[in-house]
């Protein structure tokens, strides 16, 4: 019985503690912004789906999560010359305006089910390839960042980061 409580505890105390860490950083020197999202946070924006088949999935899948401009908003920063950062150390950057009109959203679920890091997650930058024939180029398959932790964003290319 002692166990069984325990182990319900401790599962009950991961559970929190996992919708309260930290999962992403938006950042600028800029613009004077240094903001930190929970997954709560990030999921009491409105959520949006994006049904795409891509090419590390080989299959369809259904991503939901907030617009990146609604991150952005939220964090009262504009988004010019990004840098995202992932958890395995890739980084890529980018002026923001070659993909803001295709509304990208920061996938937090896939099918219905909560990314984890096994499954390219918690956050995954996520372009609705198949409805823009122009977003098949490879150069925005760079850009869907997975594992993503950091954007970051300045007024140009090679500021500090």
């Amino acid at each position: 019985m002692k166990i069984s409580l325990l182990s319900l505890l401790l599962f009950l105390a991961h559970s929190l503690f996992a919708s309260e860490k930290v999962l992403l950083n938006i950042h600028s020197v800029s613009q004077s912004v240094n903001e930190f999202y929970t997954l709560k946070q990030l999921q009491k924006l409105p959520q949006h789906e994006i049904k795409i088949t891509i090419p590390w999935t080989d299959e369809e899948h259904i991503y939901k999560g907030p617009y990146l401009e609604d991150v952005f908003s939220s964090a009262g920063i504009e988004g010019r010359w990004l840098t995202l950062y992932a958890l395995d150390h890739y980084q890529v950057s980018f002026n923001y305006q070659r993909i803001k009109k295709y509304n990208p959203i920061l996938g937090l679920q896939i099918d219905g089910e909560l990314l984890t890091i096994r499954s390219k997650g918690p956050i995954w930058l996520i372009l609705p390839v198949n409805e823009y024939k122009e977003l098949e180029a490879a150069v925005y398959n760079d850009y869907m960042v997975w594992q993503l932790i950091k954007i970051n964003s300045e007024d140009k290319e090679n500021s500090v980061h």
